[in-house]
């Protein structure tokens, strides 16, 4: 496999592409990386051979002179949160995310916790290409510890030390992954009366494992028969998370954000940080400033500390408060929506009802690596829709005066052109796409 990290880490296929060989090379290089004697946080998620590829990386950390604290099967917030919290000096998490179940990822993380930065796990994959693993690769997962108290604590104090559930009817879908058993525990600690669905540890996935508007039929269902105030559905890691109103209805990620940065700022003005694919209902909505950046959580993070954000969020349902949390955190998200619906003491669909609607449509457009490759080139110099302010800094963001925007951007992932489109009219968003779609299939010609 190409030694390549994207925006989250290394990825792909268990044991094809992500290998022991592999997993034993990328912990030499993060204990080398971040210097002899360092402490290195270890998590992994649910799915099979986490557990096996994390006991080699930690094998080869502590080989090469890391002490490793191995969290187990935890989610990446909670992992992210101890390594922030214990000044530990950086650390590792084994997880697939929203992948399917076959795949798997190898994601460090620096001293705040976060993803480091392009110019740094390129550092990172540089080491990784200079070792040779051994011809027998053994792993061992050093003791167990149980932190659950300590994020318990840490959530606490960020929501201002008080129980931000007291009086919540709160229904979940931890999918049977990290967050299973723990998430209700956390939640109920909070003051919210949970009812959880998939809350034992599967090492297969009960639904598509990326929270989406699609898959969460059941966790509607159980809305409404427990009369709850509102739901959470999480990925494998809980980094993401997809809202449920008391009506059973799935809230986009990007109202769940306006309802937040609200929240946050007491509806005064401040800074919003999020990549250039967020809806326009944040601009339009927002009297504070949205700063757009690239992609990714490295870029996100980096924003937020040079804007000086106490919100940023990705329209994939990651949602990141600082100061302190500058990574993507599902469980923290979630006591945050327990906190506005308790001191609002409104129903959650009342809250999404004094927001406008904005219509997003994704599509992509396959083709073979050199034409996804050279599309976006082509498209800049042959494409100018009357009336367009063109944003370039990832992708071709092509913003119109009624408040459309149309995204064009190579995956970074798969042979494929996004074609992103959203607007406050319905009829508005369909032209775009369409035009979006047949500009980008002439200029793969």
């Amino acid at each position: 496999m190409e030694i390549r990290f994207g925006t989250s880490g290394m990825r792909g296929l268990t044991d094809t592409e992500i290998t022991e060989e592999l997993c034993w090379r990328t912990g030499i290089a993060l204990a080398r990386y971040f210097g002899e004697s360092k402490t290195l946080a270890l998590g992994y998620d649910t799915r099979p051979g986490a557990d096996r590829l994390a006991g080699i990386c930690a094998a080869a950390m502590e080989s090469a002179g890391a002490r490793v604290v191995n969290l187990g099967v935890a989610p990446s917030p909670l992992v992210c949160a101890m390594i922030y919290s214990k000044k530990y000096d950086g650390g590792l998490m084994v997880t697939g995310s929203h992948l399917a179940y076959d795949r798997i990822g190898l994601i460090p993380l620096d001293k705040n916790g976060v993803i480091p930065p392009r110019t740094e796990t390129e550092k990172i994959a540089t080491i990784i290409r200079e070792i040779v693993a051994p011809t027998r690769i053994h792993g061992q997962l050093p003791q167990e510890q149980d932190f659950t108290y300590d994020y318990l604590e840490f959530i606490k104090h960020i929501c201002g030390n008080q129980l931000p559930g007291r009086g919540i009817k709160l229904a979940l879908d931890t999918a049977g992954a990290t967050g299973a058993g723990l998430i209700p525990r956390l939640m109920n600690d909070l003051g919210c009366n949970v009812r959880a669905m998939y809350d034992s540890r599967l090492d297969f996935a009960p639904r598509k494992m990326e929270p989406r508007a699609d898959c969460v039929s059941e966790l509607s269902e159980l809305v409404l028969d427990s009369g709850a105030n509102f739901g959470a559905a999480y990925d494998s890691d809980c980094d993401r998370v997809l809202f449920v109103d008391d009506t059973g209805k799935p809230i986009s990620e990007d109202m769940a954000a306006v309802i937040f940065a609200r929240y946050i700022y007491s509806g005064g003005p401040g800074t919003v940080v999020t990549p250039v694919n967020s809806s326009g209902l944040i601009g339009k909505v927002w009297n504070g400033q949205v700063v757009e950046c690239v992609i990714g959580p490295p870029e996100i993070t980096l924003a937020a500390q040079q804007n000086g954000a106490r919100f940023a969020y990705e329209e994939s349902g990651k949602y990141l408060f600082p100061p302190e949390v500058m990574w993507a955190d599902g469980i923290i998200a979630t006591a945050m929506m327990a906190k506005v619906i308790s001191s609002t003491r409104k129903k959650l669909s009342d809250i999404v009802m004094e927001f406008p609607r904005h219509v997003q449509i994704k599509r992509n457009v396959k083709g073979t690596a050199e034409q996804v490759r050279n599309v976006l080139a082509k498209v800049k110099e042959n494409f100018h829709p009357a009336g367009a302010r063109l944003n370039d800094i990832d992708g071709l963001k092509y913003i119109f005066g009624d408040g459309s925007w149309l995204l064009i951007r190579s995956s970074g992932t798969e042979p494929l052109v996004r074609v992103y489109v959203d607007s406050p009219h319905p009829a508005r968003a369909k032209e775009l796409s369409e035009l979006g779609m047949d500009t980008v299939r002439e200029m793969m010609v």
